[in-house]
């Protein structure tokens, strides 16, 4: 029985390393592991650091020497010691396979022509790509700065974090902001940076280039640099303008006597949230809000508080009792 349960066990342990192992045959393997013997130095599953387990493994031998156990049963302690590499070694894929959530993975993402990708970053920023572009970005941000790279257009409105930048290579410039929403046009020959809230600061991405410190751009200009021949500079928005860089987008959540319900759809397309709410109650409910470049839950707070509603969040569902009538 013993060969027979470690000939299952090496299978399963097998599977793990291969990443063809199943929840069930996990939870199996898992079992197994959490009954070795109290004198084995296990590794703890919740322990992120290996080399606690290196110093156990160690402190466990030298211990068996110092007793003088080697010396009378030098069979055993071998044996003891290649269990405890199998014991440990599965401890570290399991711990692997526990904290596979934990590894940053580099994403991408891209929009074809005529059509706008929406994405929503790891801290909650949601960028707008549009046209033929395309965003890199990573699956946690976990760094002093948030970074992305950007080829194309996009619309980003970025999460406040004033403890940690928003950074945006792209092309020749690089765009640096703190909380606020922009737009990017960038290509092989022209550059437009077009903010709408906040500030941003625009440098260049090569030290040869044209800027030789950043250029810090307000709400309602745009820093432009067109062709090689001509100066980068910072002009006055076109209105016109705001419009295009709107268009297809979810951005504008300015709302003046707007239905609940509509105001409740908009806020689902947005955030990509479900809302359980009654209709009913809501139904004469108005909402005169300007909800625009606000993050879900400050949305949520100032929704709830004209209808005089409460709202918990679980996940992507999102419910509202209470108030509502409206009156």
């Amino acid at each position: 029985m013993p060969n027979q349960q470690n000939s299952e066990i090496e299978n399963l342990a097998e599977k793990l390393l291969n990443n063809t192992i199943t929840p069930e045959e996990f939870k199996q393997l898992e079992n197994w592991y959490a009954e070795v013997p109290v004198e084995a130095p296990v590794w703890n599953l919740q322990d992120k650091d290996k080399s606690q387990l290196q110093q156990r493994l160690f402190n466990s031998i030298t211990e068996k020497m110092k007793s003088g156990r080697v010396k009378k049963l030098r069979w055993k302690y071998f044996a003891a010691a290649a269990s405890l590499v199998a014991i440990s070694t599965i401890g570290i894929l399991l711990w692997q396979y526990n904290n596979q959530e934990d590894q940053i993975v580099q994403h991408v993402e891209t929009s074809t022509s005529g059509k706008i990708t929406k994405v929503h970053l790891p801290d909650h920023s949601i960028v707008w790509l549009k046209g033929n572009s395309r965003l890199n970005y990573p699956s946690k941000f976990s760094d002093s700065t948030r970074n992305v790279v950007l080829q194309g257009e996009a619309l980003f409105e970025v999460a406040k974090d004033k403890m940690h930048p928003f950074v945006i290579q792209t092309g020749k410039y690089v765009a640096r902001v703190l909380g606020t929403s922009f737009n990017i046009n960038e290509n092989a020959q022209t550059f437009k940076l077009t903010v709408l809230t906040g500030k941003v600061a625009v440098s260049s991405a090569q030290k040869d280039a044209q800027l030789a410190a950043p250029v810090i751009v307000t709400p309602g200009n745009e820093f432009e640099a067109l062709n090689s021949t001509q100066p980068a500079r910072v002009v006055v928005a076109a209105v016109a303008n705001k419009a295009l860089i709107l268009h297809g987008t979810e951005y504008d959540m300015n709302f003046e006597s707007v239905a609940f319900d509509e105001v409740k759809q908009r806020i689902e397309r947005k955030f990509n949230v479900q809302i359980v709410a009654d209709k009913a109650l809501y139904a004469n409910c108005a909402i005169s809000a300007d909800l625009t470049d606000q993050s879900l839950e400050t949305t949520l707070k100032l929704v709830s508080s004209s209808i005089n509603a409460k709202f918990s969040i679980n996940k992507d569902q999102i419910t509202l009792t209470g108030g509502g009538d409206c009156n």
